[in-house]
């Protein structure tokens, strides 16, 4: 195999497929907290005497005249509220933050199952045919039974070794317990081995959870494009790769090597982004935070200047970086789906099969 021209054509085709970036961004965005402040008191535990916020007497005194007009806005804010109305509130903002959340996560993990299997697709219909498909065709491709088929990859394999390697930390910390003994050596000797198998342990997790990704990655490509079902997928993207081992291991070492090279450059990048974030988020926050200050007060100027800021500060640095993400995955994506198909093809040529001509 033909590593060199494979990483050309991969690069060629972030180029020059650019309906393949949208789906990239989607699969870099989804791979993608002293001085104590009492918050509430009850102010003699009864109803209606609503809920007062009060300061430890430790503060320092050059921020003091800020913080008590803010505090004083706050009990203005919550004068006639009770204890159980503010509990009831915050509950009901956490519980919203959560459904929130989770409605994102669950949209999160959509995005990038029907992302990979498009790119997927997209690539290998480009190789085949040299046409290139839309952004719509794409989604097309990508909503698919075979994305939902990923999920149970995923899901199957991930989900076993999580739990064995949660079972094996546990394990690994039981030595601990000689603590309990109230012996100091036997707890120095049951530290040491603790602390020794944790690291074992670290160090079995990251070789295992290597290996799976790399294994994953022909895992979903027997099932996308061979449209097969997870179990089949599963043990023919394995057999692949055990048949291959040289070429996947040369190509794997290679990828890491790429890869390390691109987050060391993203890394001046990110850092100016952030700057030129702060500074243009953090200029109009701080100009929009004093004119609300003045017009409504110190809270609502804490507000506004953050509503205004933050926007700004994470649509110059999430975009660009997003975007940089994007070309970047469908770069590492088109690799692995054109390693699959020549190793696929050279399998066929083995067993005495014709493999299909390419376009």
């Amino acid at each position: 195999m033909d590593h060199v021209t494979i990483l050309k054509r991969a690069w060629n085709m972030v180029w020059r497929y650019r309906a393949l970036w949208i789906f990239g961004i989607i699969l870099a965005l989804t791979t993608t907290s002293g001085q104590a402040t009492t918050l509430w008191r009850d102010g003699g535990g009864g109803r209606g005497q609503g809920v007062r916020i009060t300061l430890s007497e430790d503060w320092s005194e050059e921020f003091d005249d800020q913080i008590r007009r803010e505090v004083e806005e706050l009990n203005e804010l919550f004068r006639g509220w009770d204890r159980s109305e503010v509990e009831a509130r915050l509950i009901a903002t956490a519980i919203g933050v959560l459904v929130v959340v989770f409605v994102l996560v669950v949209v999160g993990r959509i995005g990038f199952y029907v992302a990979s299997t498009a790119v997927i697709r997209m690539v290998d219909e480009y190789e085949d045919t040299g046409e290139r498909c839309s952004v719509r065709q794409g989604f097309r491709l990508g909503w698919s039974r075979s994305a939902w088929r990923l999920f149970l990859i995923d899901l199957l394999v991930d989900l076993p070794v999580a739990l064995a390697f949660i079972v094996l930390f546990a394990v690994s910390l039981s030595p601990l317990l000689l603590w309990t003994g109230r012996n100091e050596t036997l707890g120095a000797i049951g530290t040491v081995a603790a602390v020794g198998l944790f690291f074992m342990v670290v160090f079995a997790a990251i070789v295992v959870g290597a290996a799976l990704s790399l294994l994953k990655r022909f895992f979903r490509r027997e099932c996308v494009l061979g449209e097969l079902g997870v179990g089949e997928s599963i043990r023919r993207g394995y057999a692949l790769v055990r048949a291959n081992l040289k070429d996947v291991g040369l190509m794997w070492l290679i990828m890491v090597g790429i890869s390390l090279g691109y987050h060391i450059l993203t890394i001046p990048i990110g850092l100016l982004l952030a700057g030129a974030g702060a500074l243009a988020g953090g200029g109009a926050g701080l100009v929009v935070g004093r004119l609300a200050q003045a017009a409504f007060g110190a809270m609502w100027g804490w507000f506004a200047g953050g509503a205004v800021g933050v926007p700004i500060f994470l649509l110059i640095v999430v975009a660009p970086l997003a975007i940089v993400g994007g070309l970047w995955e469908v770069f590492r994506s088109s690799t692995w789906t054109l390693t699959y198909r020549e190793l696929s093809a050279l399998e066929k040529l083995k067993s005495g099969e014709q493999p299909e001509p390419e376009a």
